[in-house]
């Protein structure tokens, strides 16, 4: 691989991880904030699943504070969640990558579950407990967002993108 396709490559993933990270800053308000999907996770976990030699644990922390900085959360509650979500996306990796795209959404609606569940639970012994249920509703739009997110990139190139990105 030569340097002007090695650039290309991490031009796209740290395009697309300040997309989501300026998706994250939008001014949502009222159910639109409550349904928002983690856009900066779905990223990191995309691109930790397709790129795993460039966007590690390291990347995940880094995004993960900055994902407490944006929501005013306790400082580390989502950059734990994101690190043991890269880890389940790497243990699960060979298994995710041969599914089509609402199968692989369908595998993963248990890691989001799971990360938003430690999130809630680093929020609830550092600060206070949830209020409601309402806080596991990101999970379906991440899942979501996650299937559509899969399905265009494998329209826009094909079936393998390991290579490509």
């Amino acid at each position: 691989m030569n340097a002007a396709t090695q650039t290309g490559s991490w031009r796209r993933i740290l395009g697309s991880l300040m997309l989501a990270v300026l998706l994250e800053q939008m001014p949502w308000s009222g159910l639109a904030l409550a349904m928002r999907p983690d856009f900066v996770l779905v990223g990191v976990l995309f691109w930790a699943l397709h790129q795993p030699a460039r966007i590690g644990f390291g990347t995940a922390f880094f995004f993960g504070l900055l994902a407490d900085f944006q929501d005013g959360a306790v400082f580390g509650q989502h950059a734990i969640a994101y690190v043991v979500g890269v880890y389940l996306v790497l243990f699960l990796r060979m298994r995710l990558l041969q599914f089509d795209p609402f199968r692989q959404a369908a595998q993963l609606f248990p890691i989001f579950l799971t990360l938003q569940l430690v999130v809630l639970l680093i929020g609830w012994l550092a600060v206070n407990p949830p209020t409601d249920l309402a806080m596991l509703l990101p999970v379906l739009s991440s899942t979501v967002l996650w299937y559509l997110v899969a399905l265009f990139v494998r329209v826009l190139h094909g079936k393998d993108m390991q290579d490509r990105a």
